[in-house]
């Protein structure tokens, strides 16, 4: 469907959206959401995503939530709110995706990954 190029081309689009403003910290994201904003249709962008990065748009937007997450976690003005608090801070809305994604993520519940790390 994409030859290398144009799969490259999107890649970076996509990659370089994500990064300088952090679409995925808005808990309502989707698709359309990023289509609009690189002049394209969903189909195109789900394609892109799903060849480019191996996985479905869900999954590529909730592991820049999970890093967002872990980079949070450690910061010492978080260190009074709620595991479920910085997570949504992070853009999950709801306790039972970011559990889930972040076991998909980081193979580790996030209380165990704190046991591992933190303590």
């Amino acid at each position: 469907k994409f030859n290398e190029d144009e799969l490259e081309t999107w890649k970076t689009k996509i990659l370089k959206l994500m990064q300088d403003e952090k679409l995925y910290l808005q808990p309502e994201l989707n698709l359309s959401d990023i289509a609009n904003r690189l002049k394209t249709n969903i189909s195109v962008l789900s394609g892109v995503v799903n060849n480019a990065f191996g996985k479905n748009f869900n999954d590529f937007v909730n592991e820049y939530r999970v890093k967002e997450f872990q980079e949070r976690i450690v910061l010492p003005e978080n260190k009074n709110i709620t595991l479920l608090g910085i997570a949504f801070d992070c853009g999950f809305n709801s306790k039972a995706t970011f559990n889930r994604a972040f076991k998909k993520v980081t193979n580790y519940t996030p209380v165990e990954y704190i046991q591992q790390h933190f303590l």
